[in-house]
């Protein structure tokens, strides 16, 4: 009973811990399509903690395609630098205006052409580096 009981306790544990929202300094992973024509999409979104940059590892975009990303606020704002040319394994950092700490930030790309094809993309999204 008692072994049934610690069980049960440890994977209640387990369910909670993978429900909660994920702090700013925990990398929040993407993969996703970005739609064709340039329309833009949001990746992640994470909690903005402090006032640190924000950092992308950006793993792919399929077919030799780039990327543009900026980072939005919960109202839609936009909060950060815009990075042009995104390519696989590329890694980018975001100066975010302090009216975005203690607020959910979201990552936001489009495709850097004009084409009818959706495009591949994941990779990490750091709300915080501290």
């Amino acid at each position: 009973m008692k072994k049934r009981l610690a069980t049960t306790v440890c994977a209640l544990g387990l369910l909670l811990s993978a429900g909660v929202a994920s702090a700013g300094t925990d990398a929040i992973t993407y993969a996703k399509e970005l739609p064709g024509f340039k329309r833009n999409i949001y990746l992640a979104t994470g909690t903005k903690d402090n006032n640190s940059d924000s950092k992308v590892e950006n793993s792919i975009v399929g077919q030799n395609y780039e990327a543009t990303m900026w980072i939005v606020d919960a109202s839609g704002k936009k909060v950060s630098n815009t990075a042009k040319d995104v390519t696989d394994n590329d890694i980018r950092f975001f100066t975010v205006d302090d009216s975005a700490v203690g607020g959910n930030v979201t990552l936001v790309a489009e495709n850097d052409k004009i084409t009818r094809v959706s495009v591949e993309i994941s990779g990490r999204f750091y709300p915080d580096l501290k």
